[in-house]
Parts: C-alpha cells; sequence; structure tokens
C-alpha cells in the first residue's frame, strides 16, 4: 500500500488546495527553524533513519576540495557506494518509491537500466539573506485570485510560500527557488538514439538572470520579471546565430511571457509568442515542449493543480558523477547510462496537473515531483489526453556548495513512444561550464541588444 507522508498539517493543506490563496498566521510560520527547516521542510528524518535528519546541509566548500568558480564540482562523496539497486526483477519490492517514469524505463529496458540507490545526504543550503527573507514572506506573500500569478509586496527573495496552502504556491517555490542570481556557460544538447548515435539539435551559449535572487535588488524600482532568459545557438549549422530572448512576469494572469527571436537569414528580431506552453522545442528535435524546460516553467493558466500528498520517493541527487565522466560514457544507446547516476531516498511533494476544460495542450494529466529541501522540480511524469503515459522527464540534482545551492544541473527527457531520448544541459567536456553565481547586466536582456549581436 502506497506510504503518503502525510502529517495532519499536510492532510489539511492536500483538503483546502481547492481555496485561495491565503497567508499563513504569525504562528504558524513560528514553526521555521524549529520542526520545519528554516526554509520550510520537515526538518526531522523519518522512521527508519534512511531519510536523516536536515542538521544545515553543504554550505560551503567540503574541506579538502578543491574548486575555483569555473569548473565543474568534485564529487564531495567520492567514497560512498551504492546500498542496493532497483531493477525490474525487485521493483515490485520498491514500487510505492519509484515514479510512473522511472518504473516505465525499468520495464521498457529489463536487462539494462536501473537505479542505484546510495545513503541520502541533505546537501541543501541556503544564504543567511535567503532564509531571513522566507521567514518574511510566510506572513506576507500571497497569490492572486485566479492563483496564476505572485502579488508583488514590494519583496524579493527567499523561498515565496515556505509553508504553503495550495499546489499553486508549491509551483510558485518551484519557479522562484534559490539557484544564484544568475547563469551563464556553455551549454549542449544531444538526441541520443539506440546505436549510441548523438544527434546536435542545438547547443551554444547561454545567459540567464534571477532577479528575486539578487540580494541587493532595489524592489521600489523591479519591474516584476523574475526570470529572463538568452540563449545563443552555435550548433547544428542550420541554427548557428540564432538568439532567443525570454522574460517571464510574477503576474502573468496580467502579463503574459514576453519572448523575441533573431533569426539570421532574417537579420531581424521578432516576437515570439509560441516560445511557450506546448509548442514543441526544436533543440529535442521535438522531444519535448518548451514548458518542459527545467521541469516546469512559465504560466499555470491551462491546468488544475492539486497537491497529492508528501511522499519519501528515489530521486537523481547529489549527481557529481554524471559530469564528471565522458560524454560518451554518460550517453549511451537506449538511455542514459545508470551507473553514473545516484538516487537517494528524499521526501517530495506531489503535484497533479490536468488539463482545463477549453484549455489546449498536448498534455492531459502531468505529475510533478518537487524536492521539499530544494523546492525544485526532480521529475516530471507526462499522460497524453487519452491517459497513457507518454513521456517522463528527470533532473541530475547536486549541491553548487559554492553558493550554497541544490540545482538541477542535466536534464534527460525519454519519450516511450520513440527510439531515441533527449538530453540538455551537458556540461562534459564544456570550454566554459555553466556558472551559477553571476550577475548579467539588465542591457542584455532587451531585443536591441539581440539585434546589435545578432548583426554583428
Amino acid at each position: 500500500m502506497r506510504k503518503l507522508l502525510c502529517s495532519i498539517t499536510i492532510a489539511a493543506v492536500v483538503a483546502a488546495s481547492g481555496a485561495g490563496s491565503a497567508k499563513v498566521s504569525p504562528e504558524e510560520a513560528a514553526r521555521l527553524g524549529k520542526d520545519l527547516t528554516p526554509f520550510g521542510a520537515e526538518k526531522a528524518g523519518n522512521a527508519d533513519g534512511s531519510i536523516p535528519e536536515w542538521t544545515g546541509g553543504l554550505d560551503r566548500i567540503p574541506e579538502g576540495i578543491r574548486f575555483t568558480p569555473g569548473e565543474i564540482h568534485p564529487d564531495p562523496f567520492p567514497e560512498d557506494k551504492p546500498l542496493f539497486r532497483i531493477t525490474a526483477a525487485n521493483l515490485d519490492e520498491y514500487a510505492d518509491k519509484v515514479s510512473e517514469g522511472f518504473k516505465a524505463l525499468l520495464k521498457k529496458f529489463p536487462d539494462t537500466f536501473y537505479l542505484n540507490v546510495y545513503v541520502t545526504r541533505r546537501t541543501a543550503a541556503y544564504p543567511d539573506w535567503w532564509l531571513e527573507r522566507t521567514k518574511r514572506n510566510a506572513t506576507l506573500m500571497e497569490l492572486t485570485e485566479d492563483r496564476l500569478g505572485l502579488l508583488n509586496r514590494g519583496a524579493t527573495g527567499g523561498t515565496p510560500f515556505p509553508i504553503p496552502q495550495s499546489a499553486e504556491e508549491v509551483m510558485f517555490n518551484h519557479l522562484l527557488t534559490w539557484q544564484g542570481p544568475g547563469i551563464e556557460g556553455d551549454f549542449l544538447r544531444a538526441n541520443v538514439f539506440p546505436n549510441g548515435k548523438r544527434v546536435r539539435n542545438g547547443g551554444g551559449y547561454a545567459w540567464m538572470k534571477n532577479p528575486w535572487n539578487i540580494p541587493d535588488l532595489d524592489a521600489a524600482r523591479w519591474d516584476g520579471i523574475y526570470f529572463e532568459l538568452i540563449t545563443r545557438q552555435d550548433v547544428p549549422p542550420r541554427r548557428k546565430g540564432e538568439l532567443l530572448l525570454v522574460k517571464d512576469p510574477l503576474n502573468q494572469s496580467e502579463h503574459p511571457r514576453m519572448a523575441w527571436q533573431y533569426l539570421p537569414g532574417q537579420r531581424r528580431v521578432r516576437r515570439a509568442p509560441t516560445v511557450a506552453y506546448d509548442t514543441p522545442n526544436p533543440g529535442s528535435s521535438g522531444l519535448e515542449t518548451y514548458d518542459d524546460a527545467f521541469i516546469f516553467n512559465g504560466a499555470l493558466d491551462r491546468f488544475d493543480w492539486r497537491i497529492v500528498g508528501k511522499r519519501e520517493m528515489y530521486i537523481p541527487y547529489n549527481c557529481y558523477k554524471a559530469e564528471l565522466v565522458t560524454e560518451e560514457e554518460l550517453l549511451t544507446g537506449k538511455h542514459i547510462n545508470p551507473a553514473h547516476l545516484r538516487f537517494e531516498l528524499h521526501r517530495v511533494w506531489v503535484i497533479e496537473a490536468t488539463l482545463k476544460k477549453g484549455k489546449r495542450h498536448v498534455y492531459g494529466r502531468r505529475l510533478f515531483y518537487i524536492d521539499e529541501d530544494s523546492w525544485s522540480g526532480v521529475m516530471q511524469d507526462m499522460w497524453d489526453r487519452r491517459g497513457a503515459l507518454w513521456r517522463t522527464r528527470f533532473a541530475l540534482m547536486k549541491s553548487r556548495y559554492n553558493l550554497p545551492a541544490v540545482v538541477k544541473e542535466i536534464e534527460v527527457m525519454v519519450d516511450f513512444t520513440r527510439p531515441d531520448y533527449a538530453v540538455v544541459k551537458i556540461l562534459n567536456g564544456t570550454q566554459n561550464p555553466l556558472r551559477y553565481d553571476v550577475v548579467v547586466p539588465d542591457k542584455n536582456f532587451t531585443p536591441e541588444w539581440l539585434r546589435r549581436t545578432g548583426r554583428r
């Protein structure tokens, strides 16, 4: 029988998940730093100790680790060995802790795919200023009446809803998760086929800015844009020179996503309203939608959202080894090489999204698995509109202990109707690995910058 980790508090949240957003009381907020961590997770471990108590996380570069920003992070747990392995043969023993997507992968590739399960290490950590603002947010932040946007209370930073009262609040925690102020560096994409061939449908250089995550941002002058992204395509040759700019505001019920593209063949910048929702992403040869990126991004308006519950699940966590081997070793035919993945038992919020009546999307139902410690989406399972499991996506999580922050690194997309799988943000062997500690100037995130840069 599936074991749901629903305390009285969680059960009440589930029951109220259809209600409007409401701030928690000062008495409830006082739990932060006590039975709850300062960011809202359950501080205690589980009953059998397989999930330990949170004791502060990996909040600095570990002793003995030599790391320089701009490098790929060395594994702080190189001596850890798998405790056991989950395969198609013993899946029934662990089924209540394995996502539907991973179950399908195990059954599709019974002889080659498996989950190596390691000791759980709760490495999530945050800067002190972020935790201070998280406590403030508990009694301050609210969603818009339609629950599709975040009301700007003149605040920035911190987990917006450390004690969430609805599924939408959990998803905004994911959208505004702490991952540093900005990202810059190389990214690679590949579609991998059963014979091991890797096809580059995209890749180049990326700039990202997360204004919510900048500690000294002037909230009074802030325009409410919480996510800004520029990508420059260098491969394949037919896409070389393409530029994309995306901006997401806090309140998308009033101000939808803004996007622009520069196409070298046209030598002009054009608005790109289709870079959203279920438009197929050309970077994966159509294997993923634009709102699949980062496990989920963009507006919430096409789905009805509810909290299923909180569960203990095996998720990809502290996956340092995946980036420390060569791309050839990691991206094997049929599926990503499981020998270089690390799974740990963690508590996750399970959020269900069901397509709204009268709305359009290729997915009829989605399940999101949100890590309680990082508030980051780790996995997503997708069903088509006939009710068949269609796709699964998962992120390889690790602690960027120099920030500190637990973030998504490599993301893997599997379509059970296709022979290939897609991988994005491959860092293995790149000249400029992604950095998460940069603040890209505001002047870069404009259509004018795209125009000047594209015409050089």
